[in-house]
């Protein structure tokens, strides 16, 4: 699902991947930012930067273009078990 959304969001000539941005878990500050433009590859199980260090896709936690919310990840640990 996410690497879709980037994929679409990188390669469709309507968008301008440089708007993307996304919020990820970074241990331990908390939560870090990082643009599209950032981004030099995007693999299966990690974002690759062009500064050398590579995301894990399971700490994501949104994706925004511009200023609208396309993806976030929903938190079922809040969530009662019945």
């Amino acid at each position: 699902m996410i690497r879709d959304i980037l994929n679409k969001f990188k390669w469709h000539p309507d968008f301008d991947f440089s708007k993307v941005v996304i919020v990820y878990i970074d241990r331990p500050k908390g939560f870090s930012e990082l643009r599209g433009d950032e981004i030099e590859k995007i693999g299966h199980k990690f974002l690759y930067l062009y500064s050398g260090t590579a995301i894990p896709m399971h700490r994501i936690v949104e994706i925004r273009y511009g200023n609208e919310v396309v993806w976030r990840k929903r938190d079922d640990r809040n969530k009662k078990q019945t």
